[in-house]
């Protein structure tokens, strides 16, 4: 048996799994393509509020959405298959919405996004902290602690 050659047939396997993976992360609706998409998604992270009818105190409740910027054809996104659903826990578990998007750079003028991939915090429908390098994304999603908006304020 040449261990090569079955090392080769693996790396090769693996590498079309990811790829015909990636295609179907593309197309399903973890990933926002389109410019109106993202400011509904946005939109979702305005602060709520509710009148307790036996007090009357107002409860104000602080709303989060996670964008991940990611070019489509790079290799972040690719590996974004295994972090993803480690974030997507990681959001469900705080009552966070979070999505990739991979619209190009030069339709988001009005945020301040200047390289992929970024992860980027919104708080009441404000940018509110941008993670840009890649480590530092995968650092929020290796941390054990659940509480993704600590980890993303944490991180410098």
């Amino acid at each position: 048996m040449d261990f090569a050659k079955l090392k080769e047939k693996a790396i090769k396997f693996k590498n079309d799994t990811i790829d015909k993976a990636a295609k179907k992360l593309a197309e399903s609706s973890i990933v926002i393509k389109k410019q109106d998409d993202l400011e509904k998604f946005i939109a979702k992270s305005k602060n709520t509020s509710f009148t307790d009818e036996k007090t009357w105190e107002t409860k104000e409740f602080t709303k989060h959405s996670i964008v991940i910027f990611v070019k489509k054809d790079s290799d972040f996104y690719k590996q974004s298959l295994i972090d993803v659903p480690v974030l997507l826990t990681k959001a469900f578990a705080s009552n966070l919405n979070l999505k990739i998007c991979d619209i190009d750079l030069k339709e988001l003028k009005d945020f301040n996004i200047k390289e992929t991939p970024s992860l980027v915090l919104f708080t009441n429908e404000k940018l509110e902290k941008i993670i840009t390098w890649e480590e530092k994304i995968k650092k929020v999603v290796k941390t054990l602690d659940l509480d993704i908006i600590k980890a993303i304020k944490d991180i410098d």
